[in-house]
């Protein structure tokens, strides 16, 4: 998952992946990490999108190139996961 976070990865593909069944790895996935598969996807997604924005990319570069499929994706779990917006947050990080 770290290596193609930004790939449109599929619960059945990462099952067939290490051999087991979408139910089994949501379960072994949830125990051992805390968080579903796509849970933690969507984190790696904006830790990669964070650091994108730390480098002064552009918001709808950033959306495609770390998985989400537009720049309003990005924003809604953004917001959702650090409670400001990822303009706000760019703008806190030029502002030092």
């Amino acid at each position: 998952m770290h290596a193609r976070y930004q790939d449109n990865l599929g619960l059945d593909e990462l099952a067939n992946t290490v051999g087991l069944t979408s139910f089994q790895l949501i379960g072994l996935f949830k125990r051992t990490i805390g968080l579903t598969p796509h849970a933690y996807l969507v984190n790696l997604r904006l830790s990669a999108a964070c650091r994108r924005l730390r480098h002064g990319d552009a918001l709808a570069e950033v959306a495609l190139a770390t998985g989400f499929c537009d720049q309003s994706a990005l924003t809604k779990h953004f917001k959702r996961c650090y409670g400001i917006t990822p303009l706000q947050f760019a703008a806190a990080v030029r502002s030092g």
